[in-house]
């Protein structure tokens, strides 16, 4: 996932920040206050990084459970912790499976 991140900030990075800047910005309604900035940095990195396409298509159901945790839970996303953690298995998982086409196409 390390290098997935490198290549979003990479091509990504006024999106990124523009995003990182409305979160710390609206703290306590991120969710709804950045949703702009959200859809520009997620347009930018499936554009830019196929890993990003990848991971979205194979780890859709992860990622929507830990939306909808987040969702429902915006006084305390501790809650969602093993949502984040189920994500994070898949979105390892997922590295895996890149490096190993990666290394096969070479």
């Amino acid at each position: 996932m390390d290098a997935t991140f490198i290549q979003v900030v990479k091509f990504c990075s006024s999106q990124l920040e523009a995003y990182q800047r409305c979160v710390e910005t609206h703290y306590k309604d991120w969710t709804s206050e950045c949703l702009e900035q959200k859809r520009e940095l997620t347009k930018c990195s499936e554009e830019n990084v196929p890993e990003i396409k990848m991971m979205k298509e194979k780890c859709h159901d992860a990622i929507n459970a830990f939306q909808q945790c987040l969702e429902k839970n915006k006084a305390d996303p501790e809650v969602c912790r093993e949502k984040l953690k189920d994500l994070y298995n898949c979105t390892e998982a997922t590295t895996i499976d890149i490096t190993a086409l990666n290394q096969k196409n070479m």
